[in-house]
């Protein structure tokens, strides 16, 4: 019985730390981090071309294994899949919108969850760097998808780099027919 009773403990505690799960949509980044800019803003991987080099006071990448045991993925709920990059600026002058700034623009009501990247944004007070967006999708209930309300998609990523460094290229293997 205390075998079994060990045994049961074990699987749940590693199933609660390697089983993180995280609200995401059905096409959402892969393999690309998340920037978060003085704690509440999201950029874009671009953010170089934004902020000098001499206003990044401090900064730190938290690898996606390491975000299981890590204090910022507490700070930053359902964003940490992919691994964090959370950089500090002073002067930090990149305009930015809030949730309910967009969700106003958009019409939508105060409910409508907003995503990035395909993740659900937990925190209210997340606000997007504007240079940073490249696509905002509006995303309407429908059983396709799985969502029974609508969504705000905001992409940081380029559509080339949205699913990181892996290959979908369809290629012709030897001795098969009509493989493109």
């Amino acid at each position: 019985m205390k075998i079994k009773l060990a045994f049961l403990t074990v699987l749940l505690s590693s199933s609660a730390v390697f089983g993180q799960q995280f609200e995401k949509l059905l096409h959402s980044k892969k393999n690309s981090p998340t920037y978060i800019v003085n704690k509440n803003t999201i950029v874009g991987s671009d953010f170089t071309d934004y902020i000098s080099a001499e206003g990044i006071k401090s900064m730190d990448v938290i690898k996606p294994k390491q975000t299981l045991t890590d204090e910022h993925v507490k700070d930053f709920p359902n964003l940490s899949q992919y691994g964090l990059i959370i950089i500090e600026v002073s002067d930090f002058k990149m305009a930015t919108k809030t949730q309910s700034e967009i969700r106003s623009f958009f019409g939508a009501d105060a409910n409508t969850n907003i995503y990035v990247d395909g993740y659900l944004l937990k925190k209210a007070d997340y606000k997007i760097a504007v240079k940073s967006i490249k696509e905002i999708e509006i995303i309407k209930p429908n059983e396709q998808d799985l969502n029974d309300e609508k969504i705000i998609n905001i992409w940081t990523l380029d559509k080339q780099n949205r699913l990181g460094n892996l290959n979908l290229e369809r290629r012709k293997f030897q001795g098969e027919k009509g493989v493109n």
